[in-house]
């Protein structure tokens, strides 16, 4: 009977341990998230007090069925070399319409990516996707996309592109 009890017992509150320890891990990145999104806040607030540059381009694709479009970069910097800088707002033209991208910087590291997706043409025209992507230290820590993989390469990817085409 003891045993039985005993087992009982366990089963009852394991699984509230295990909510417990998650809370704890989930009050953990909601915290590391508030400090990116003030530090976020911030650098909006303050743009003012810095330096800010714009690089643009074409984009030419080798199939003649899709049309070129192009690409603008708009950075924000406290000093000249500064690699990377404080923001990156970019944008640039996509299969079926245009991608704005934000990647946000502190001491050097990515902490915060937006991008929105906008639909012209196609089944989903007038459409607009926004996937925001939270990281420390370059690590991805959070993501409000499903298809999380995918998007944080195609993020990854995208910003060190545009740092490669500001910077050269």
């Amino acid at each position: 009977m003891k045993k039985t009890l005993r087992n009982i017992i366990i089963i009852l509150f394991f699984p509230l341990t295990l909510v417990g320890q998650n809370n704890d891990a989930n009050v953990e990145n909601l915290n590391k998230i508030t400090r990116i999104t003030r530090e976020v806040a911030k650098i909006n607030l303050t743009e003012k007090e810095f330096n800010e540059g714009i690089a643009e381009g074409p984009i030419i694709y080798k199939s003649i069925f899709r049309k070129n479009g192009g690409w603008t970069a708009y950075y924000l910097y406290e000093n000249q070399n500064d690699n990377p800088p404080l923001r990156i707002k970019y944008s640039q033209t996509a299969k079926k319409g245009y991608d704005e991208f934000e990647f946000y910087y502190k001491d050097g590291k990515m902490i915060f990516a937006k991008l929105i997706e906008f639909k012209n043409r196609g089944r989903n025209k007038g459409t607009e996707t926004k996937r925001l992507f939270y990281y420390k230290n370059n690590e991805l820590i959070y993501t409000t996309e499903s298809e999380k993989e995918k998007y944080a390469e195609y993020i990854k990817r995208t910003e060190k592109s545009v740092r490669k085409m500001i910077y050269e």
